[in-house]
């Protein structure tokens, strides 16, 4: 097995605004924590995958992402099926280009283009710094992530709630040299990194401040990366107060990262680390087409949303948009399920969504016995998919269909179509 890993700093090197808060309409001030982006080659006979980490909210969505697939592809020298592109979801980064209002623009447009520069010149690195070495596995908990929709009078509102379901399974892909050194170790958590709410600094949030930590302890030499899992429904712990969130001090994350590298170092000095060997780096993309509920089919209906105020009035206007241009509103939406399989043991799984842990945990079942390492964020993000028990208890996390132009929600049951469009091996 050879593998090659390089990054580059992808903080926005001029104005931008910044995404992830809708209050937030003018540029960022300044840079608390640089973000960064990782390219990860993986070999073995002769078959090769990428996987790349971003601190950004999102890869593009605006249709560029497949014929950049198809270029990352070809600079490593794999399917385009083998690209991973995993987004940690900083709500502290630069507006990423998309389908919907707001988030285009030059100078989105412009870090789009840039973005993409950077991440081909990883992977071009990564190629070039290919060498032998071992892949290992390995897993335990965090006490990062809080379930943040509780039940409050028959609504879900987004707030702390303590004893509500979290993905706190933390999971690491360890990469060793022939000595068995470390050179780099992935660590997947699902949780938003939101920690700061809607300040005006740059920041990877507690991402940066694990790796700030963790490049203490290692120093320069061995290099960390990010990937997010299905944390939809969950803020970092850290920021409860109460019954609401606060914005925490940027002065604070440097301690959530210590934490973070503390559970993680208790993995690696554990003995449940297990070599990934005989690599088959297989991997295969799917389409699942999603049903959505008839809620709003008919040019009256959506004009009788026009006297509402808010989001639910320009949800009316976009779709009347559609209308007027001679376009349906969409009754479905297409996602995305990619299984990459390192070995016949083990899959990377990634979605193009917002998955809340529920849904996530039926999705990375779907590869047992195998083990699953599931993702969200994962070649662009489509919206919020709750699982059927978290969809009939409503929420924000439901209503995607009024930001992108839906007929309605998602119908219940989306975990179970996920799931059945995971890979199997030789599928």
């Amino acid at each position: 097995m050879r593998f090659g890993i390089a990054n580059r700093e992808i903080t926005p090197p001029f104005p931008t605004r910044m995404h992830g808060y809708a209050v937030r309409q003018d540029n960022f001030d300044g840079v608390n924590d640089p973000l960064m982006g990782t390219a990860v080659v993986l070999e073995e006979g002769g078959r090769r995958a990428l996987i790349c980490a971003a601190d950004i909210c999102t890869f593009p969505n605006d249709g560029s992402l497949p014929g950049f697939m198809e270029r990352a592809a070809g600079v490593v020298g794999c399917p385009p099926d083998n690209v991973v592109l995993n987004a940690s979801h900083t709500h502290g980064g630069p507006t990423i280009v998309g389908r919907r209002s707001g988030s285009s623009g030059p100078s989105s447009e412009r870090y789009r283009d840039w973005l993409y520069e950077q991440t081909l010149e990883a992977a071009r690195q990564a190629v070039t710094e290919m060498r032998e070495g071992t892949l290992w596995y390995g897993s335990g908990r965090t006490t990062l992530p809080m379930n943040r929709r509780p039940d409050r009078n028959g609504e879900v509102p987004n707030a702390p709630n303590p004893g509500g379901p979290v993905d706190d399974l933390m999971q690491l892909l360890v990469f060793r040299n022939p000595a068995g050194a470390v050179e780099a170790v992935g660590m997947k958590v699902a949780c938003h990194p939101v920690t700061t709410g809607a300040q005006h600094l740059i920041t990877a949030d507690f991402v940066g401040a694990w790796r700030a930590a963790f490049s203490d302890a290692f120093g320069p030499q061995v290099t960390p990366f990010f990937l997010q899992g299905p944390g939809a429904d969950a803020r970092p712990r850290h920021a409860a107060d109460g019954d609401r969130w606060r914005a925490v001090r940027h002065g604070e994350l440097p301690g959530m990262g210590r934490e973070l590298l503390a559970e993680m170092l208790a993995i690696l000095a554990g003995t449940g680390l297990r070599q990934v060997e005989g690599l088959t780096l297989e991997g295969k993309i799917r389409s699942v087409q999603a049903p959505c509920e008839g809620r709003y089919t008919t040019r009256a209906q959506f004009e009788a949303l026009l006297k509402e105020e808010g989001l639910q009035k320009s949800y009316a206007e976009t779709c009347l948009k559609k209308m007027d241009a001679g376009q349906e509103v969409p009754g479905h939406v297409d996602f995305l399920v990619q299984t990459l399989w390192l070995n016949r043991d083990l899959a990377l799984i990634g979605l193009d969504v917002e998955p809340l842990c529920g849904l996530g945990a039926t999705v990375a079942g779907a590869a047992a016995p195998k083990q699953a390492i599931l993702l969200g964020y994962t070649n662009g993000c489509i919206g919020y998919t709750p699982d059927t028990a978290e969809m009939k208890r409503g929420g924000y996390e439901t209503t995607s269909y009024l930001y992108s132009g839906w007929t309605g929600p998602l119908m219940p049951g989306l975990e179970h179509l996920f799931a059945g469009a995971v890979a199997r091996q030789g599928g």
